[in-house]
């Protein structure tokens, strides 16, 4: 015991919040080890040393009676104790190879509180914390089923995190669980620090510049897609959970969805689908006719625009270039400052800035009208990654409407839809349920049909595809 307590004082180069602690009982002494900055203090106290001062034989049997009220855990290993150590355990060293790691850590999490990201009118209003404990016991509390299975995982050579893997047994495909098994414990880094790690580390970066895992801050978003058959990635200290896999149609639902009725429901995702065409090729069209096709647009409206950019120095393509940039900056300006200030900043820019952009003749009051159409459409995705391939492909659809017109938008389009058709996660193809058409999934897609007759789920996720859905629709 000497020895393990030298061996930590050197590799930790005697740190003043490792405390030492020596009690002796009887005839046996017990070295009590602690980081001070992890422990709460009171359970030292009033629960290790009162459940010690009532052993009056110091055996192991002893002791562990003693202290059965604890969350406790037996260890045999060096390399236990400080994993343990460094988790906020207090350890117990008995005797050789038999030591004891106590439950005594500190809260430092924060609690329970309402999505940042996730925001809706309606439906529950609780999400992750950065506490992976906490965490499980959300999904717990909404699935209260043996089938909710956790495998839990060790990951970061220095910072030892804590992960898991949540699925439903009796829903999830085999093959997708093993495969997202194997992804993980291939992993070897020298730290996790949050989600965003262990997603680049297993998602094909370089094949698809939209995301193929879908990120979720509220327990409602993971239990829904747990039970279509999709599998979770929990880390400690990061208050978002991954959702694999995923494909294009889930970035165009929302929670809302839930509790609005079908038809609306419908009507919302076409917008939605709109706005995306919107996002992508608003741009790029207008270049490609105001500098090719002019014969598409009717001829008042054709010298309208002239009239408009007959004072304008660049180009249509720079303009529109000048305007996008500085509309992602000020994007980007609103999401790295405070709260009470980023709106302020965006109100300024967007109509100081836009008007005075007009005034001096840098740009048509026409362009302004095109990005801002352009802007608006993408402020609907709120998942990161998508806006940003939105981004990178609304650029390929200028450069491609520069070059060769109308002809480049198609050309660009047809080059989209091959890399999306052809690129598939965990062999879950990425434009299901479209391509291939997946009956069961195509009912809840772009026209989302009552949930009366969604009673198959995707055969790619599950091999319980039937679900349990009985109900009399009121005639």
């Amino acid at each position: 015991m000497n020895k393990i307590i030298n061996k930590i004082k050197n590799e930790t180069n005697n740190l003043d919040n490792v405390i030492y602690r020596k009690k002796r009982i009887l005839y046996k002494d017990l070295h009590i080890i602690y980081i001070d900055a992890l422990i709460a203090s009171d359970k030292i106290s009033d629960f290790v040393l009162r459940s010690l001062n009532r052993i009056h034989i110091p055996t192991y049997k002893n002791i562990i009676n003693k202290i059965a009220n604890f969350k406790y855990k037996e260890l045999t290993t060096y390399d236990e104790i400080i994993y343990y150590l460094n988790s906020g355990f207090t350890i117990l060293l008995v005797s050789k190879n038999k030591y004891i790691a106590l439950e005594t850590r500190r809260d430092l999490s924060r609690g329970v509180s309402t999505p940042i990201t996730e925001n809706t009118s309606r439906g529950p209003l609780d999400a992750f914390t950065e506490n992976i404990e906490m965490n499980i016991g959300l999904i717990k509390r909404r699935i209260k089923s043996n089938d909710l299975w956790i495998k839990k995982y060790v990951l970061g050579k220095y910072t030892q995190t804590s992960a898991g893997l949540i699925y439903i047994k009796s829903i999830a495909n085999k093959d997708l669980v093993e495969k997202v098994d194997t992804l993980i414990k291939n992993i070897d880094i020298d730290g996790i620090i949050g989600t965003g790690t262990i997603r680049n580390l297993i998602e094909k970066e370089n094949k698809n510049f939209f995301p193929n895992i879908l990120s979720a801050e509220k327990p409602y978003t993971a239990i829904k897609y747990l039970l279509q058959g999709n599998v979770i990635i929990m880390i400690d200290n990061d208050p978002f959970v991954l959702i694999l896999p995923s494909t294009l149609n889930d970035y165009f639902i929302s929670e809302e969805d839930d509790y609005n009725k079908s038809i609306s429901v419908s009507v919302t995702r076409i917008v939605r689908y709109i706005t995306f065409a919107i996002t992508l090729l608003t741009p790029g069209i207008y270049i490609a006719i105001t500098t090719y096709n002019q014969e598409i647009l009717p001829t008042q409206l054709l010298t309208s625009i002239a009239a408009q950019r007959e004072n304008v120095p660049f180009s249509t393509f720079v303009e529109a270039l000048l305007m996008i940039l500085s509309f992602e900056i000020l994007r980007e300006s609103d999401l790295k400052l405070p709260s009470f200030a980023s709106s302020a900043i965006s109100i300024v820019g967007a109509l100081i800035l836009g008007e005075a952009a007009v005034s001096a003749g840098i740009v048509s009051p026409i362009m302004i009208i095109v990005v801002a159409i352009t802007s608006i459409s993408s402020l609907i995705f709120v998942e990161p990654q998508f806006t940003n391939a939105l981004r990178i492909y609304r650029i390929g659809f200028m450069i491609g409407g520069v070059i060769f017109g109308i002809y480049g938008i198609l050309l660009m389009a047809i080059l989209l839809l091959i890399n999306l058709v052809s690129y598939d996660f965990l062999g879950i193809p990425y434009l299901s349920p479209f391509a291939p058409p997946i009956t069961a999934d195509l009912k809840d897609s772009i026209i989302k049909f009552p949930t009366i007759k969604l009673k198959k789920r995707n055969h790619l996720l599950s091999n319980n595809i039937t679900k349990n859905i009985t109900g009399d629709e009121y005639d």
